[in-house]
This record gives structure tokens, sequence and C-alpha cells, in this order.
């Protein structure tokens, strides 16, 4: 697996793209009386958020999010159509009200953004299906409402809207104070990891996330979506640079806890062998937990005999019809909550899926965490597709708490996943 579209030349933002960021911005800030940063073009990244505590001080809890989109490009092409626009009917804040609580209970946040945040909504990359676009201010402020969050942005729609949307993605996050990773202006920008540091009494771990898209050909010789020296993208997936940056983290930063999390697989459909390889290169080159979304469904949960993969976690909030019935799949998807905590002086991790129901059909729009009955579902679910052994069964827990029903991830055998921890 090797990164490619080295040596492209740069594509430059349109005339303009500022500017009209700017007036929509200025219509935004007076029609939601938010006050705001301007934006201005291609700011650098923020720095990481200030060290962070949890609420209990003793735990951290970061929350995984799968394909996160607002989904405008759906809602308006149904409008136009004569149906429905749920965002103009209902508001933004309709989406999300059964979600809130998963958001709340937190004290970090990771979404994988499936879309730019841009007014760009022509459509820049001709012969490419679902061109995405999304508002540049409503959205990194509902979800910076629960706190600090950052954004995943490797992933097969962030250019939907070319360079100048990718471009005006930096900026809308930027004015929001949010963090990203997977993309950036050039390929060394986007394989840099998203780093926070949390305390956890007192001692500290830094979580350290790398964003990766999966290489697909089309992606690149057609739609030029990969980073490169002079070429603004996303990462892609490279075995032996993850393992060179892994070791290079840790010499850093010896309390790093990384995460891989990568956007693979096809739309409805459990996991395919090429994500089987992929998450097991870079279980290999030294990733402590592999997250995976893009197919818009839950898929496989496996044990390696090191620590679990999750093949997809679906969506988390994603408002566009979807297609859930027509390829018989499960309308579930698998937020997971990783819970940083301390005992005897060690550093343990738990790993906590609160699945939802992600199908709009069924929903209307309003993604809500499963009930008890859908639980038993999911489980046995994932049990039968993931082929669980009898260990492996028995290292999974149902459980609920304030937040919801859950699904808990221990190690087989052991029951536990510890590390030490920086003074």
């Amino acid at each position: 697996m090797k990164v490619h579209g080295l040596g492209r030349s740069r594509c430059l933002p349109s005339a303009g793209v500022a500017f009209r960021l700017a007036l929509g911005v200025i219509a935004a800030l007076v029609e939601t009386a938010h006050v705001g940063a301007q934006i201005g073009p291609v700011p650098a990244n923020p720095a990481a958020h200030s060290v962070i505590a949890g609420r209990d001080l003793s735990h951290v809890r970061v929350l995984f999010g799968g394909d996160t989109n607002y989904g405008e490009s759906y809602q308006d092409h149904s409008a136009k159509r004569g149906g429905a626009n749920i965002l103009s009917e209902n508001g933004y804040d309709y989406c999300i009200a059964n979600l809130s609580r998963l958001l709340d209970s937190v004290d970090y946040r990771v979404l994988n953004l499936e879309t730019p945040l841009t007014l760009h909504h022509e459509g820049a990359l001709k012969g490419k299906a679902y061109l995405h676009y999304s508002d540049p201010i409503k959205l990194p402020e509902i979800f910076g409402r629960y706190g600090p969050t950052a954004y995943s942005l490797a992933n097969n729609h962030t250019l939907d809207q070319g360079v100048p949307g990718l471009e005006d993605t930096f900026s809308a996050l930027a004015a929001a104070k949010s963090k990203w990773f997977g993309a950036g202006e050039n390929l060394v920008e986007a394989s840099k990891p998203l780093l926070q540091k949390f305390q956890i009494g007192k001692s500290s771990v830094t979580l350290a996330v790398f964003g990766a898209f999966e290489y697909r050909r089309s992606y690149d010789e057609k739609f030029h979506f990969y980073a490169s020296a002079d070429h603004p993208g996303t990462a892609t997936v490279d075995a032996q640079a993850a393992r060179e940056a892994i070791a290079k983290l840790h010499n850093e930063v010896p309390d790093a806890f990384i995460v891989y999390f990568v956007h693979c697989g096809e739309n409805y459909r459990w996991k395919t062998a090429e994500q089987e390889v992929t998450v097991h290169a870079l279980k290999e080159a030294g990733a402590d937990l592999v997250v995976c979304s893009g197919a818009h469904m839950m898929q496989e949960i496996e044990y390696d005999g090191r620590g679990w993969i999750f093949y997809g976690i679906g969506n988390f909030l994603f408002n566009a019809p979807g297609r859930y019935a027509a390829n018989d799949a499960a309308p579930y998807s698998l937020p997971l909550v990783v819970d940083f905590s301390m005992k005897d002086g060690r550093l343990q991790t738990s790993l906590r899926v609160y699945p939802i129901v992600s199908d709009n059909m069924i929903t209307n729009y309003q993604p809500r965490l499963v009930t008890e009955t859908e639980l038993s579902s999911v489980d046995a679910l994932l049990a039968e597709k993931s082929s669980w052994d009898t260990q492996t069964r028995a290292a999974v827990k149902r459980g609920s708490d304030h937040t919801g029903p859950f699904l808990e991830f221990i190690t087989p055998q052991t029951r536990s996943a510890e590390r030490k921890p920086a003074e």
C-alpha cells in the first residue's frame, strides 16, 4: 500500500472564494445572532485544545462518531423535486435532538466530516455522483455547543467542491476553533495526526488520531482527492509510512494512545477483503486501535489478539434518504466511546459502542439510541457476522447507563487493557 498522486500540480482556489464565504458568514451570523471569528483564506490548523480533564477527574471519555453530514445537498434536491426539506421545515436542531445525550456525555468528540463546509454548490467535479456541501457556520457551531470537537477530513466527499471547497472547510473549522486532520494543503499536512492531551488524576495521556482514506484509483486519477507534495487533498493508507510515523510519535510523545480513523469499505455492505488487509496492516504498524467508517452501516468487530478492530461504525448524523432497505442492510450504526481511566497507577481503556438507528426512513431524520430489544438484534448480528468464538463472545458485555444501551468490549481472558502512563 503506497501513497499515490505525488507530483501533481497544485490547484489554486478560484477568485473571490474568501469574499463569498465571508458574505455567507455575515449572513449566517445575522440569522443566528452568533458572534464568531471572520473567516479568511486557508488558515493554519489551530493548535490543539488545551489540556482536557474529564468531568470525573479519574476518567476521560472520547466519542468517535461515523459519517457526519447535515445533507443540505440531499435536502435541496428533494425540495427542487417537490419533496420535503427537513432542514428548512424543522431546523438543524431537530436532526440532532436524540443524539444530544450522547454528545454531552463525553469530554471530547471526533467525527468523520463527510462533506465540505462551503457556499460552493455548483459541483466542481464532473462525473462524480453525490456531490455534497454543508453550511460553514451551522454545522461546526452545533457540534461545538457540546464541547471540543475534532473532524476527520479523510474521506470521499471532502473535495466534492474542489480545492476551493476544501479551503473553505479549513476556514470554517478554524473560525469555529475546531481541529481537523486527514487532509491538508499538502501531503505533510494531511498526514499529521490530531494530538490532544488529557489529564487523568496526576497522570496524562495524549490521544493521537491519524486520518486516512483508502486508495481508489478514480479518486486519484479522475477527481484528484489525494494530497501530494504540492497539491491539497486527503491522506491515504500507507502501512510503511504509518509504521514510521507511529515509531516517531512514540519517541516524541511516550504517553500517546494511537488511533487510525480510516474511511473505507463499500456502501451498505459488510467488510471487504481489502478492509481486512488495510486494518491488519495498520495494527501491525503499531496502532493501538483501528476505527473505520464509510459504509453508512455498522460492520464487523474483531479481536485480533492485541486489541479490538471496528471495521465500520457507520453514520453518526447523515441527512440522506439512505439505501438501507434497498440493500437489505442493518439500519444501525455504532458510535464508539473510549474511556481512559487510571487504576493502581496504570492507564486503562474501556471501549463501548452506543448503537443508534441510523436509517432516516425509520427515524424521520432523527437518529436515536436503540431500544433494549434493538440492542439484542445488534448484538446477535455482530456476533454472527464477526464470527465470534466462545472467548470473544464472552468478552462482549451488554449494559445500559445514563446515556443509553451499550455493548462493552473487554479483552478476552485477561479482561483488561493496561498501559503505563506519562507522569
